[in-house]
């Protein structure tokens, strides 16, 4: 969080209430802070996972969102 706070006293200020209130919710509500981890590193997973499905194979390598061969 240091190096976004170089960009002034603003950024150091939403730095520090942001530190703050991860530290706050980390002594009173300590599951909700793991669930919160764990959905957030699942979220991250699936997206690195569609990132690399496009790198690999281009455009959209799903039909999760339709095809045109599909009947309405």
């Amino acid at each position: 969080m240091r190096n976004r706070a170089a960009e002034g006293v603003l950024e150091q200020a939403k730095a520090a209430a942001t530190a703050k209130m991860i530290g706050k919710l980390l002594r009173k509500h300590p599951l909700i802070a793991a669930e919160l981890v764990a959905s957030g590193a699942a979220r991250g997973l699936a997206v690195g996972i569609d990132e690399v499905r496009h790198l690999v194979f281009g455009g959209d390598a799903t039909k999760e969102r339709g095809s045109s061969d599909e009947g309405e």
